[in-house]
């Protein structure tokens, strides 16, 4: 997808920029730009995704997600887990869309 192999130019150039810098509101208006459509992109793919499932498997993935069962898109067996879920940055998150 073109719009990730921009994002990923723009995180790039971000360690360069002095935050001082009008660069540095321009880079972030346009990530954050591109950030929104891609979001609104793989939602409607999910979504499109989703609605095959039916109503039965919506539900029970809803509680999984719900009880924690589900994270980073892999369901867990067994008890939740008492750790946080790792964090992915917007940059490791464009980099696995690249």
């Amino acid at each position: 997808m073109k719009s990730n192999h921009v994002v990923k130019l723009v995180l790039d150039e971000l360690p360069g920029v002095d935050l001082e810098d009008e660069q540095f509101e321009a880079k972030m208006t346009v990530l954050e730009e591109l950030i929104e459509h891609h979001v609104e992109e793989e939602e409607k793919e999910m979504f499109k995704v989703a609605e095959k499932l039916g109503d039965e498997r919506l539900r029970a993935l809803g509680e999984e997600m719900d009880s924690g069962a589900v994270t980073d898109n892999e369901p867990r067996r067994g008890k939740r887990s008492t750790t946080a879920p790792p964090q992915h940055s917007a940059q490791s998150h464009a980099a696995r869309h690249v």
